[in-house]
């Protein structure tokens, strides 16, 4: 998963702003949860955002092998960095102090996987432990049917990508990455499921946490959901 864009992932999320975000989850802790020592990141992609919480004792989970060997070249051995899917994936120790699923990767879970991905999070969360989610758009945020293209640069790679957004939230891409050596085409399908607020809500309690609240955040466009393990 992920092999084409792997290699230019980086350029592809260029727009973020991980200080911005990674000071986001500085004063969430700082009010949440102030004696946190071990931060875990799930779909932590390339480990960029991890890259920026280097106070704390870091944990990287990602589905994609590609991925993860870019966050091993940057983060070295300063991260324990783990291979699994975030509806079932095993650290090899329990008891992270905070738990973080960014950039809408909760669109990844199905219907049915909602409930048992959150169960799994609260599983490897210490008791009171603080979990911090981007949610992906609900039905009702969703504009299907658009196309949207994207231009990123870097004076020695170019990637051009036109995605369309289907009505049940799955989005393919079609990308094109150019450098000196030519051009090169790959397509991906993305399978995204629109969750209500009232199932993201059910799933938080059934999974066992509470105090869940909704979070704006300018850095993270689609605000963050905020709860405690109980």
């Amino acid at each position: 998963m992920f092999e084409d864009i792997a290699p230019v992932y980086d350029l592809v999320k260029s727009h973020r702003d991980y200080a911005a975000e990674a000071d986001v989850i500085r004063r969430l802790i700082q009010g949440h949860a102030s004696q946190t020592k071990t931060v875990c990141e799930v779909a932590c992609g390339t480990g960029t955002l991890l890259a920026q919480l280097q106070e704390y004792e870091r944990v990287g989970v990602d589905a994609s092998d590609p991925m993860l060997t870019l966050a091993r070249k940057k983060l070295g051995d300063t991260a324990t960095l783990v291979h699994g899917k975030m509806q079932d994936f095993q650290l090899p120790r329990p008891g992270v102090d905070v738990l973080l699923l960014l950039d809408g990767a909760l669109g990844y879970a199905g219907p049915a996987e909602l409930e048992p991905t959150l169960s799994t999070f609260a599983r490897h969360l210490v008791d009171g432990g603080l979990l911090v989610v981007e949610p992906w758009y609900t039905p009702d945020e969703w504009k299907p049917k658009k196309v949207h293209v994207t231009h990123h640069a870097d004076g020695v790679v170019t990637v051009v990508r036109v995605g369309y957004g289907h009505p049940d939230g799955r989005i393919d891409f079609a990308s094109v990455i150019g450098t000196s050596a030519g051009l090169r085409t790959f397509d991906e399908r993305y399978d995204f499921t629109l969750h209500t607020a009232d199932a993201m809500a059910a799933a938080f309690t059934a999974a066992g946490f509470i105090d869940v609240r909704k979070e704006a955040a300018p850095e993270f466009r689609r605000g963050l959901f905020v709860a405690r393990k109980e």
